[in-house]
């Protein structure tokens, strides 16, 4: 029988401290509420906001080319389109083939987006200031340097 090793106190600590996983979930889940709350009275959460910004910058966008550009789970990303579409946010409509989805903005989902675009300003600029303009500037563009190296580690998985 092979015996359990228990982790050792020291490596505890140092998991905690320099976790990236541990780290970025957990400024996540800080940004995340204070995103839900300025969002609260337009009646969207975070990731809808994210969902209609990015439908509206095109006219059309398939599921598929959503979920990659959101670096979302495709189940995550219909379930949350869903919602929105049953709002009235967003309309779907059979892509160009049976197996795509096109995702457009609808009108009521740009107005709610006028509506959440002021209140997603007054949180950047409040986080800019906490932070430090060129320190929370640097931090986003680290963020997402971050996403693009997990996503290649994703692509090529270690073993």
């Amino acid at each position: 029988m092979k015996q359990v090793v228990s982790p050792m106190p020291e490596e505890l600590a140092m998991v905690g401290s320099c976790c990236a996983a541990l780290n970025v979930r957990k400024a996540s889940r800080v940004i995340t509420r204070l995103y839900a709350e300025a969002f609260a009275p337009v009646g969207v959460e975070p990731t809808q906001f994210m969902l209609l910004v990015a439908c509206a910058r095109q006219e059309t966008v398939t599921m598929g080319a959503l979920a990659g550009r959101m670096s979302m789970d495709p189940s995550a990303l219909a379930r949350n389109i869903t919602i929105l579409e049953r709002r009235g946010l967003v309309r779907i409509a059979p892509g160009a083939d049976r197996r795509v989805r096109d995702i457009s903005i609808s009108a009521k989902g740009r107005k709610t987006l006028s509506r959440a675009l002021p209140r997603w300003r007054e949180v950047q600029a409040n986080l800019a200031k906490r932070f430090g303009e060129d320190s929370f500037r640097s931090a986003v563009e680290l963020m997402k340097g971050i996403a693009r190296a997990g996503e290649a580690l994703l692509d090529h998985p270690l073993s």
